[in-house]
């Protein structure tokens, strides 16, 4: 991938619209029993990640002029920040307080396996679209 002042532009721009919808989650989320701002975001960009990832990887879409920009922007910007592996890792220390390490595992597996389940959602209809 080409560095330049576009592109890192891009993954700047993608970066903070991620982070703007992740602190939105965050509000949405914090009436809950337990702390689960991160499972969305993360469902989301995993999905996002799959589907742009597959997307780019076909020949028109892998085009220099879109990759270049949009596909960093998607990616690393806007996937990248939406879900932070330091997010869930806060979310386990306080649902272990709140609840008990049990069910802070088990809370962990959960967004563990639906991520890669979006992951994979996104990969087979990123490669559906037709050209």
């Amino acid at each position: 991938m080409n560095e330049t002042v576009p592109t890192f532009f891009a993954v700047a721009m993608g970066g903070a619209l991620g982070a703007m919808l992740r602190f939105r989650f965050r509000f949405l989320t914090q009436k809950l029993k337990y702390s689960a701002s991160s499972f969305v975001p993360n469902i989301i960009a995993s999905f996002l990640l799959g589907f742009v990832t597959a997307l780019f990887a076909d020949a028109f879409f892998a085009v220099q002029s879109w990759r270049a920009w949009f596909y960093p922007f998607l990616s690393i910007g806007v996937a990248g920040s939406l879900s932070t592996f330091s997010a869930l890792a806060l979310e386990m220390h306080e649902n272990t307080k709140k609840l008990d390490w049990q069910k802070s595992i088990g809370y962990a597996v959960i967004v563990l396996l639906s991520g890669l389940t979006a992951l994979f959602l996104g990969l087979y209809l990123g490669t559906s679209v037709p050209t």
